[in-house]
């Protein structure tokens, strides 16, 4: 048993709860076989009971919003739960987005609301209560200024070559590299303006060659080639479309998070 207690701690414990943490490639691996495991489970239900489309994406996104705004009320100071430590926050969401689908089901057997109404406003309005309050605490808006000009701009070119190449760089994948170019546009902000370091190993190698602006073409690339690979290789669409979300999670979650962070922590 201590060895287990160990493992969980140096795995997954502390590279949730150190701010300064650096992910080697063991934890890494680690964290993508979480992930893959959680995301199996909820592909099950959400293909048996409602299908995977637009409107579980947008319900999902909500729950990255709240999830998002708070780690950052966390980190500010202004709560001290201890199950909102990481990673029990991360125990704590989960269960909290289980029993909303839950209830939404419900709302919509015996209320005829569509599911993903209920579903997204039970994250949707405390995650924008919770960020007005970080926000009127603000001490870093020209951050969150480079941050929105950064993305704007980025998306702009994901947009003109999504227009010379649909085939390519679909309507739908758009929408996903968008997402990722906020993560990477709150990634060289941070760092290149205000100090903050990269935690995982690859974009932190790739930096030290090129710089934090690497993090456009890496993002860029890389999800390219990703949904790329999932329009050719994955003939059904359901399938497609969840592994899509995912890949729309891991850019908005910490694109968001991080924006709000920077607004209060410089």
């Amino acid at each position: 048993m201590p060895v287990l207690v160990d493992l969980i701690d140096n795995y997954i414990v502390n590279p949730l709860t150190a701010p300064t943490y650096s992910f080697s490639p063991s934890v890494t691996f680690v964290h993508t076989l979480l992930i893959i495991s959680v995301a199996y489970v909820l592909y099950v239900v959400f293909r048996k009971y409602v299908g995977i489309d637009r409107k579980l994406a947008f319900a999902l996104s909500s729950f990255m919003f709240l999830s998002a705004a708070v780690r950052v009320l966390q980190d500010m100071g202004s709560i001290n739960i201890t199950i909102l430590e990481t990673p029990l926050r991360y125990v704590l969401l989960l269960s909290l987005f289980l029993a909303s689908f839950a209830f939404s089901m419900f709302v919509k057997k015996y209320a005829k609301v569509e599911y993903w109404k209920t579903f997204s406003a039970i994250a949707l309005i405390p995650a924008f209560i919770i960020t007005y309050f970080i926000f009127s605490r603000a001490q870093n808006l020209i951050g969150v200024f480079y941050v929105a000009a950064s993305f704007a701009a980025s998306s702009y070119l994901v947009y003109m070559l999504h227009k010379k190449l649909p085939k390519l760089i679909t309507k739908e994948n758009f929408y996903i590299l968008a997402a990722h170019m906020l993560d990477a546009s709150s990634t060289f902000v941070s760092i290149a303006f205000f100090g903050y370091r990269e935690q995982h190993f690859l974009p932190t190698f790739l930096m030290g060659i090129f710089g934090p602006i690497v993090m456009y073409p890496l993002k860029l690339l890389v999800i390219g080639f990703v949904l790329y690979s999932f329009d050719r290789e994955i003939k059904d669409k359901q399938a497609r479309s969840f592994f899509k979300i995912i890949v729309l999670m891991l850019g908005l979650a910490p694109g968001l998070r991080d924006t709000l962070r920077l607004s209060v922590l410089t």
